[in-house]
């Protein structure tokens, strides 16, 4: 029986026990003591609830969903219709792997770590121990937005929080811990109310720590994942492309990503032909994963119109 095509490790289980902190602490020591059962408590509870159940849930799924595994039958097809064809660089033969022993389809890499072909290979994630690609790039780019939702809003909450402790004087504090919903839950023993205030301070502040430098990342890698969205680019084609854009201005050239559609036309690529189901987890990703529309494919197709009308 061959090896799982993932396992949870101890970064996964890291990840986890940081969505339930963050998550457990704005609730328990934020939302409920503070805002209680007010409108806007009831409604920061549920918009948090939603964000962080849709991020956990899109977590889950990169964790274990197949990045896209090249089917060992596979076999370059006749390319005589196509106008980019993807080749060594040295022999032009078609791409094989050596490791796999089969041959790698458009924008497929061969990942060390998965030990495996990946079809429109983006990265190697550590934080999901598995690789993006072509089967769980839709809902890695969904785990981006629905966290950066999550932790925008904790972030925000904490903040909010604090400024507020901070404008109550000592005794206003005191009374506002004792007479909070879940006073009888935090404060259950006669000695405790000191002690327990000032553990559920603590760990406000470690979260908040936690979270400022964690939106920060998460924002700057949900903008270039927006980028290579826009693009219809990988991060090993972007690389790529610098070193043949460096070479096409050499020779007095233009350099264009062959796989660049446009931005409706790389919306859809990627995200489906569906734009209502966009947002939406679980849905499949557009495509097999073993062919890719070119703009060269768009341009002999109009050539080919037109040759046909003229004659």
């Amino acid at each position: 029986m061959s090896a799982p095509a993932w396992k949870v490790n101890k970064v996964v289980l890291g990840v986890l026990a940081t969505f339930v902190l963050i998550y457990g602490t704005v609730v328990v020591s934020v939302i409920i003591p503070w805002l209680s059962f007010s409108v806007p408590g009831v409604t920061n509870l549920l918009v948090l609830t939603i964000s962080t159940t849709l991020a956990l849930s899109c977590f889950v799924a990169c964790v274990v969903a197949d990045c896209g595994s090249v089917p060992k039958e596979w076999i370059p097809p006749v390319e005589e219709d196509k106008a980019v064809i993807e080749v060594k660089r040295k022999s032009g033969e078609s791409r094989f792997c050596k490791k796999c022993k089969c041959y790698k389809p458009p924008r497929s890499h061969h990942c060390r770590v998965c030990g495996k072909c990946v079809l429109r290979m983006d990265h190697h994630c550590p934080w999901i121990n598995n690789c993006v690609g072509h089967g769980n790039y839709k809902t890695f780019l969904l785990f981006l937005i629905y966290v950066n939702a999550a932790v925008m809003h904790a972030l925000g909450l904490f903040v909010a929080h604090a400024a507020h402790m901070v404008g109550l004087n000592s005794d206003h504090r005191r009374h506002a811990a004792r007479s909070s919903s879940t006073g009888s839950l935090l404060h259950s023993t006669a000695s405790g109310p000191a002690k327990t205030h000032v553990f559920w301070a603590i760990l406000q502040a470690i979260c908040t720590a936690m979270t400022f430098p964690l939106c920060i990342a998460l924002v700057m890698l949900l903008g270039w994942n927006a980028y290579l969205l826009l693009t219809n680019r990988t991060t090993i084609e972007y690389y790529e492309g610098v070193t043949a854009e460096v070479k096409a201005m050499r020779r007095g050239e233009r350099y264009q990503h062959p796989y660049d559609l446009g931005l409706c036309g790389n919306l859809h690529s990627i995200l489906g032909a569906n734009p209502e189901r966009w947002l939406f987890p679980g849905m499949a990703a557009a495509g097999d994963g073993l062919a890719y529309v070119t703009a060269w494919d768009h341009v002999k197709d109009d050539v080919d119109s037109l040759l046909g009308f003229l004659t």
